[in-house]
């Protein structure tokens, strides 16, 4: 990545473009593997296409695609009325689906489990939902506000009926992947196999790339900025 960054901005240490340490390139590399995953994820792209809508973003992000099977914290004072706080993986970027396994008792006064969606809710929207007959939780769905951070991780909280348990919570979700990171190594650098390996598909990196040159280009306001820009939207 490192020798394709530098061929892309005109260098193999004896041309004219910027002298960029190993370190500027990492920081290049992985501000633009930022700038990826954030447009694919999101639809801000020249298609505007998010995460899954199409086979190409599927494949452009699977190798970063998560579970995690947690277990909600103990109700305090500091929760919504049937709220419980669930603290979310430290490698967490985004939510792709979610689900809870609620417990309670039916009519029989017997216990049941039923595993039942989660839908995300804005604050604002919260006290309409809660008290409408026709949205509030129930056995269709609980609803999950988002939360700030406490003891260093990020938390969201779900709200369930009355009367259900939340026992666990179900995230698939998109992962940070590394800083990509040549600088820190121990030289010589490890040969071909047993270096860092890349959490995206080799696909990904090749446009990853692209997207670093453009950037470094627009810092040293290098006439080929444009020329990179339409290469890159000809790529999508």
């Amino acid at each position: 990545m490192h020798l394709q960054f530098k061929i892309g901005v005109d260098k193999t240490d004896s041309f004219n473009s910027a002298n960029f340490t190993t370190a500027e390139i990492d920081i290049y590399l992985s501000d633009a593997q930022e700038q990826f995953i954030e447009q694919r994820a999101y639809g801000n792209n020249f298609k505007r296409e998010s995460a899954e809508e199409t086979q190409q973003r599927i494949k452009n992000l699977q190798s970063i695609v998560q579970n995690a099977t947690i277990t909600p914290l103990a109700a305090t004072a500091d929760n919504k009325p049937n709220g419980q706080f669930v603290e979310l993986p430290s490698d967490y970027r985004h939510s792709l689906e979610e689900e809870v396994l609620v417990t309670y008792l039916d009519c029989n006064n017997a216990s049941q489990q039923i595993r039942v969606p989660v839908v995300a809710l804005q604050h604002d929207k919260y006290a309409r939902a809660v008290t409408n007959p026709f949205s509030k939780p129930n056995t269709n769905k609980v609803y999950r506000l988002p939360f700030g951070r406490f003891n260093s991780k990020e938390h969201f909280e779900i709200i369930s009926s009355p009367g259900y348990t939340v026992t666990t919570y179900y995230l698939r979700y998109l992962k940070n992947p590394a800083k990509i990171n040549l600088a820190g190594r121990t030289l010589p650098v490890p040969s071909i196999g047993t270096g860092q390996q890349g959490e995206l598909a080799d696909e990904a990196y090749r446009e990853i790339i692209r997207v670093a040159v453009r950037n470094a280009l627009g810092d040293i306001e290098s006439p080929r900025t444009q020329e990179s820009i339409q290469r890159i939207t000809e790529i999508e």
